[in-house]
């Protein structure tokens, strides 16, 4: 059972729950940061204030896909192609300079996650659970079925599509055939966080973040654990108190490996061994960007921190946006950008964390992380508007 709570945050409810947890959670979902349609009611959104000097942003393109709303959907940016979702079920190639379509088709049953690719094969997952894989060209190639509705987009590499499931299973399907080669299970537990919780290749190891506040590494090979990490410890006497479920996807530079999770910690690992590099208390309300020098989160409260690489010292915090609802960060180049519950797009220098730019010629909460292209990021809203912006007037 999944309680929506806002865009990109539900709880989800395991077989081991009590039967009253559910009408306690619904009592206290107002300590719950965000738990709206939009930002936290009883904490007002920080209002928007003129920018001195801003650079410049440019939108180099938009297109409507369609309805995005309750969907764990985002783009899959390739060098030459772009492949995107909307939740009634069209799926698109885009050609990424220009905002052209190359073609459209129809997923049966709509599309509840996705878009995976790596150039060769696309991914996609129904709101049943159901995996269907095309090629470049959008020819359909096998459909599977994973044991429950589907967490994140399809991960599609290494001739895998590996896909994490709303009963903590994360299967491995092979890209060509379709056939399902290694099941790896965590214990579900009797609740969680609905988030954007991706996937992520390090090497001949997959990385997958998990409720509790884990995070485990996984061989491609067969499925078998390598190294689990603890991004936190659950705290508290009741199930809402201990959740510490990790959000985004696992941000990497060279052999480090960082996330972050709510009522938890922001962490850094050695993604060969698990070797802990460093932990800041910390809740999060997204995933997390890393740089050759700092890593960026956001907190539940929408204000975002930098935090050195290497050490893990607080670099600096703006309050700036908070109660905004913002997405997951992505750095441009010496800036960092995010979007906000109203599409508003807000730039930010990577250095002082001063607001720099924003752009504001969307509309809808942007659903997932944003996707670099070509010193750009592309985004997606809620309400299926896609976009590539350039920062700097590029």
């Amino acid at each position: 059972m999944a309680l929506s709570i806002f865009p990109r945050v539900r709880l989800a409810c395991g077989p081991a729950a009590p039967r009253g947890l559910v009408a306690a959670l619904l009592a206290a979902l107002v300590l719950l940061p965000g738990c709206s349609s939009g930002p936290d009611k009883a904490a007002k959104p920080t209002a928007l204030t003129p920018i001195a000097a801003p650079i410049t942003l440019r939108r180099a393109w938009e297109l409507d896909l369609g309805n995005s709303e309750d969907t764990f959907l985002r783009p899959a940016v390739l060098e030459n192609a772009l492949y995107a979702a909307s939740r009634n079920g069209k799926l698109y190639r885009v050609d990424p300079a220009t905002g052209r379509e190359v073609w459209q088709l129809a997923v049966d049953g709509g599309i509840a996650a996705g878009v995976g690719s790596d150039g060769v094969t696309i991914a996609v997952a129904g709101p049943r659970g159901n995996i269907v894989a095309f090629n470049a060209e959008g020819k359909r190639l096998w459909e599977a079925q994973a044991s429950s509705d589907v967490l994140a987009p399809p991960l599609v590499g290494h001739g895998l599509v590996v896909v994490r499931s709303t009963d903590q299973r994360v299967a491995a399907y092979d890209a060509t055939s379709g056939k399902r080669l290694w099941v790896y299970q965590k214990q579900q537990p009797a609740l969680s966080l609905r988030v954007e919780a991706e996937l992520a290749f390090a090497g001949d190891s997959l990385l997958v973040g998990f409720p509790g506040g884990r995070l485990d590494a996984i061989a491609l090979a067969n499925g078998a654990g390598r190294w689990e990490g603890g991004v936190s410890e659950p705290k508290g006497a009741t199930e809402v108190e201990r959740l510490a479920d990790v959000f985004g996807v696992p941000a990497m530079v060279d052999n480090d490996v960082c996330t972050a999770s709510y009522q938890g910690r922001v962490t850094c690992f050695d993604s060969r061994n698990g070797d802990l590099r460093w932990a800041r208390e910390f809740s999060a309300g997204a995933g997390v960007a890393v740089s050759r020098e700092a890593v960026i989160g956001v907190d539940a409260s929408s204000h975002v921190n930098a935090f050195a690489r290497d050490s893990g010292a607080g670099l600096w915090q703006t309050g700036a946006l908070a109660n905004r609802s913002l997405s997951s960060p992505v750095i441009i180049g010496k800036y960092v950008a995010v979007g906000d519950y109203e599409g508003i797009i807000h730039v930010l220098d990577l250095q002082d964390g001063r607001l720099a730019g924003r752009f504001e010629g969307s509309s809808g909460p942007v659903i997932s992380t944003p996707q670099l292209w070509n010193g750009g990021a592309v985004f997606q809203t809620a309400k299926g508007r896609l976009f590539l912006l350039n920062v700097g007037g590029g």
